[in-house]
């Protein structure tokens, strides 16, 4: 019998893409920290698997040894699979793994037993009118033997009264396919195939507003609806569109309503349901990446690991039987720093950063001279370098993925992490030097990193500096 069932993974991200075909697999290789190279991390293909619209799978190996995020019809969308995976018992033998063909016929059961469902919506203008009329929602039904692509078409709810979506029209918000299994492949799949990338508007929009020139096929959402008419509660702090100017139309020179503009990204729920048993996994739909090899110095995964695994670098045994995994998880948040820096202006960010210290101090009545001192002073230029400022500050960041100097820089200066790395904080508004630089964080505060990636610094340095004698 089936003991138990999940998806995986449990949680993936689609990327939005025009291009018909899906961007191929690829994995990280080693940054390329020779004295000439990029300092960047490099992509390297992987064997991908390909899905027929007969729904046939089949493994291709990499072609070439390049990554292809683009090609003629615009970028590629990163299409992720869903595998339900489980734990059964078979003649008293409890196995684990994905749940294949196989493990159903043992059950007597087969793929038409096996019941997809896919829920996904578009909130962006409910979240701001907080009107259902506003919701963009599709839902698609699919049982495991059926293998042709299903098209998710997001609409209005069916009672609205003022509907954003108008009956008889759909936004695309992607499709989803189940692959066939085979010998090769005799796992249950489901893939997720994100939307183009598009913008969709009201049919009176280019009378209201020349600023989006979009297509006359993409102007059919309702002038009627609550979100051509939405304006944002400034006086009031409105947590809606926390910061402010979120929408098209926001900004004063364009009178602050809303132009009624919708994008294709959504997020929802993969439901598959075996039996008595049902999975879920969640699917979220971003933009493409604009630049695939530049890591986040803190990524979705940082945060989660911080949630759970906490409390475990403050355990002085975890840097001490460990020396070499956590030099190893430094360094790669330095290498991850040092890509973050080369896709941030730093100058165009530390001259944002100055103005809203001086705009907190006039608020506060605090000094405007300290206010700006914070932050770092316009550089003296260098000689054929525009941005004296992001060059000074990658060429330092050059030198800390190599250990040896990152462990010289320690134990010469004890509180270097103390001094130049933001620690978490709670609304703090004021922008300085410390690491991260001058960007903001989704809270509208200061960036930072999590508190266990500040905590893994601060107790690594300390055992770095551990057998340093004082003085020397």
């Amino acid at each position: 019998m089936i003991e138990k069932m999940w998806l995986n993974p449990p949680l993936a991200f689609a990327r939005l893409g025009p291009s018909p075909e899906p961007c191929e697999n690829y994995r990280y290789g080693p940054n390329d920290l020779t004295p000439r190279g990029t300092g960047k991390t490099v992509a390297v293909p992987a064997p991908s698997l390909v899905l027929a619209a007969d729904g046939t799978l089949e493994k291709r190996p990499p072609r070439g040894d390049q990554v292809r995020f683009k090609d003629e019809r615009g970028f590629r969308p990163i299409c992720p699979f869903f595998e339900v995976h489980g734990s059964w018992v078979i003649d008293g033998e409890r196995t684990e793994g994905p749940i294949t063909t196989d493990v159903l016929d043992a059950f007597g059961l087969t793929t038409a037993d096996v019941r997809w469902k896919v829920e996904v919506a578009n909130l962006k203008a409910h979240q701001c009118t907080r009107a259902d009329d506003d919701r963009i929602d599709a839902t698609v039904e699919i049982a495991g033997n059926q293998h042709q692509k299903r098209p998710l078409e997001g609409g209005s709810p069916r009672t609205a009264a003022r509907p954003l979506v108008p009956p008889g029209r759909h936004i695309p918000l992607g499709s989803v396919q189940i692959p066939r299994p085979n010998a090769e492949f005799p796992e249950l799949r489901l893939r997720f195939t994100p939307a183009a990338g598009l913008v969709y508007g009201p049919t009176n929009l280019l009378q209201r507003t020349t600023r989006y020139p979009l297509p006359t096929e993409q102007l059919f959402l309702s002038t009627n609806s609550r979100w051509c008419e939405f304006r944002e509660d400034n006086d009031n702090g409105d947590p809606r569109t926390a910061p402010s100017g979120l929408y098209a139309g926001a900004s004063d020179e364009d009178g602050g309503t809303s132009f009624g503009l919708v994008d294709d990204v959504c997020d929802g729920l993969v439901t598959v349901t075996v039996g008595e048993f049902t999975a879920r996994a969640r699917v979220v739909v971003t933009p493409p990446d604009f630049a695939p090899d530049r890591r986040p110095f803190t990524s979705l995964a940082d945060g989660l690991t911080d949630r759970v695994k906490r409390a475990e670098v403050r355990d002085p045994a975890y840097i001490s039987q460990n020396p070499q995994l956590t030099a190893l998880e430094v360094r790669d948040l330095f290498e991850r720093a040092l890509e973050a820096m080369d896709a941030v202006n730093v100058d165009a960010q530390n001259q944002r950063a100055t103005s809203e210290n001086i705009g907190n101090a006039r608020n506060e009545g605090s000094p405007i001279a300290e206010a700006r001192a914070r932050t770092f002073p316009t550089p003296v230029p260098l000689a054929g370098i525009t941005l004296a400022l992001t060059e000074r500050g990658r060429r330092k960041h050059r030198r800390f993925p190599a250990l040896e100097v990152l462990e010289d820089l320690i134990r010469e200066q004890p509180d270097f992490i103390q001094q130049f790395v933001r620690p978490p904080a709670t609304e703090d508004p004021w922008y300085d030097r410390r690491m991260p630089v001058a960007v903001r964080g989704s809270d509208a505060f200061p960036m930072h990193v999590t508190r266990r990636q500040y905590d893994l610094l601060v107790a690594w340095a300390r055992s770095v500096r551990a057998n340093v004698q004082e003085g020397s």
